[in-house]
């Protein structure tokens, strides 16, 4: 049952944009540099912008790419130096697709090959949903490399707050679950056709918002390939991850970088699981987003930028 619940849920965590989006015409698209970073059995893309202390963007997923995020999240680059990157096998980045590249190990080491080459010792990390594991989990195993961790509407930290996340999007979702249903099992979906999965997908995020009608600020295109290649990530997160217990608390209680972490209080991630983080983490705090879901950036971006500003460049630093 819970894989037919999590197989379902994919749809509602990957693949929503086109590898074509763009960032908006401003001062930050003149200082983006788009280049593939090496790492072993990998080139990420990555896409760099702004000036300032870096900070690396994990995107969700798993399956998903930098494109989501875009180009609402470009407004960081107004005061940090920002890394958006593809996940190994996600967007434009390459990687066999099988579970030993395709691994939490993997994607921690090349979270670090990318820091490595920003020639810094220590970089900022934020992560959304799916991101907000990785960037916990790179945190612990590269404690010494972190300056400051922000854990977006980051996916819980145990199996035991997963499956409360499991059952409030299948309660949110039963309203649309034969539709759903019907363009899952299409050939055009399941084929990866770009028309066919933004609608599935229009579908799903609307239920993810405070206002359903916000999923229209969300790109939800993107490319054959990308879709394809992300059905089979998540399809082998699913198995090496999800499928199994898993709990991060007793490793979070031993992290001494501070640690913001956002959430919104009508997230389909219940905010409990966001307060069980912030009691873990030591030096944390929880800022909460009222009126808000999955997304802040389209949501309330005006309250999302002054949290992460204030954190990342405290005023009087």
């Amino acid at each position: 049952m819970i894989h037919k619940l999590l197989s379902s849920l994919v749809v509602g965590l990957i693949l929503s944009t086109s590898c074509q989006a763009s960032i908006p015409d401003n001062a930050y698209q003149e200082q983006t540099q788009e280049k593939f970073i090496a790492t072993e059995g990998a080139k990420l893309f990555c896409r760099i912008m702004g000036k300032g202390a870096p900070v690396i963007v994990i995107h969700g997923g798993p399956g998903l790419s930098q494109e989501y995020l875009l180009p609402q999240m470009a407004h960081l680059a107004e005061h940090n130096l920002i890394v958006f990157y593809d996940q190994r096998g996600c967007g434009l980045s390459t990687g066999t697709l099988i579970s030993e590249q395709i691994n939490v190990k993997t994607y921690i080491e090349d979270i670090d090959a990318i820091r490595k080459s920003l020639g810094v010792e220590k970089i900022s990390l934020l992560g959304h949903s799916w991101g907000g594991i990785l960037g916990m989990q790179y945190a612990i195993s590269h404690p010494k490399s972190v300056d400051k961790l922000i854990l977006l509407s980051t996916m819980p930290a145990s199996s035991e707050d997963l499956a409360l996340f499991i059952a409030e999007w299948t309660q949110r979702t039963a309203p649309y679950r034969e539709e759903l249903h019907t363009i899952e099992a299409s050939e055009l979906y399941l084929a990866g056709d770009p028309q066919t999965v933004a609608k599935q997908l229009e579908i799903v995020f609307q239920t993810y918002m405070y206002r359903p009608e916000d999923v229209r600020k969300l790109s939800l295109r993107r490319s054959q390939k990308a879709a394809l290649n992300g059905f089979k990530v998540y399809e082998i997160f699913l198995n090496e991850v999800f499928m199994k217990p898993f709990n991060l608390f007793n490793d979070l209680s031993k992290l001494q970088c501070p640690t913001l972490i956002i959430h919104g209080d009508t997230d389909p991630i219940p905010l409990t699981t966001a307060e069980h983080i912030n009691k873990a983490i030591p030096h944390s705090r929880l800022s909460v987003i009222e009126h808000c879901g999955h997304f802040p950036y389209v949501e309330q971006p005006t309250e999302l930028f002054e949290a992460i500003q204030n954190f990342l460049s405290p005023v009087g630093q």
